[in-house]
């Protein structure tokens, strides 16, 4: 029986490898995306900005994920948009009702960005709100930080 790091070494593999409950091993997926996301998260909920604790303003939209039929159905019907921004930050700035973020992977991972984020993010910047795609956690908080700021400059 091999460890992680023989099997590893033996297949020619440096991926995360997982042990199931049936002993099978298996490649950990690997979420850069998610991991980006939670690091701005965990920054916004202890970073203050013009006196206000940026976490507080700063939300969730659950629309990634697979889902079976029934969720699926469901996530329609309970208003529920395929495409709308990962996070929302709900102070108004820098002359926007509101920031949205569509969090991709980092560039290495060519995360793609699909026609539906392009079409949610176009229908938000012609309402008033700056919609953007980031690539990283520090993007994204430097994006917040100058939008707050009022110091988005050429960014736009």
């Amino acid at each position: 029986m091999f460890n992680q790091y023989e099997f590893q070494k033996q297949i020619g593999s440096s991926a995360k490898l997982l042990t199931g409950r049936d002993g099978k091993v298996k490649k950990q997926k690997r979420e850069p995306e998610s991991a980006e996301q939670k690091a701005v998260v965990l920054w916004a909920n202890k970073t203050e900005i013009n006196g206000l604790i940026v976490g507080d303003y700063l939300t969730h939209v659950a629309n990634e994920g697979k889902r079976g039929p029934k969720a699926s159905k469901d996530f329609i019907e309970l208003g529920g948009s395929p495409g709308y921004p990962d996070l929302i930050l709900d102070i108004a700035a820098s002359g926007y009702h509101g920031l949205r973020i569509e969090m991709k992977a980092p560039a290495e991972y060519k995360s793609a960005i699909k026609d539906n984020q392009y079409e949610w993010s176009e229908k938000l910047n012609n309402q008033g709100y700056l919609s953007v795609f980031c690539n990283s956690a520090e993007e994204a908080k430097t994006l917040i930080t100058d939008y707050l700021l009022e110091q988005l400059g050429e960014r736009q």
